[in-house]
């Protein structure tokens, strides 16, 4: 059985009026490990593992199941980036690329909010391929985080 030390402390965040979507934050020492928990679905999703000392969120995505095609952007949860606290940085990362990209950019800049309430999905920010090319990631500049 895990103990609270190897599952991180749990805390939970409502993200809509009704209290059915939530965000669960397993926090470690080094690491806060965010997921999304939505009412329509039966299982949680991970959203990103936080780095503390680098205040970057890594998010992995598979282009071919997540790039929203009809505009070729990638969706953003607008409430996690808009009270982070702990990251400024979102580190994306999908099976082609990589991007680092400054929160603020992406609430500035990204798409008109798009909500898909009828398919139970939280409120979003969209940004496209081409503008996440200014922040892609070149194969010298990789470290770790």
């Amino acid at each position: 059985m895990k103990t609270e030390k190897d599952r991180g402390v749990i805390r939970e965040f409502f993200i809509d009026d009704a209290g059915l979507n939530r965000i669960i934050c397993h926090n470690f020492d080094k690491r806060v490990v965010l997921y999304l928990k939505l009412q329509s679905e039966t299982r949680k999703r991970k959203v990103g593992v936080i780095t503390k000392s680098t205040k970057t969120i890594k998010i992995t995505r598979t282009r071919e199941k997540h790039l929203f095609n009809k505009m070729y952007t990638y969706g953003f949860n607008e409430y996690i980036l808009r009270e982070a606290k702990l990251f400024d940085t979102v580190w994306l990362k999908d099976n082609y690329e990589e991007w680092k990209v400054p929160v603020k950019f992406i609430l500035e800049t990204g798409q008109n909010y798009l909500h898909f309430k009828q398919q139970g999905f939280e409120l979003q920010r969209f940004v496209t391929l081409e503008e996440l090319e200014q922040f892609r990631v070149l194969n010298k500049e990789k470290r770790r985080f």
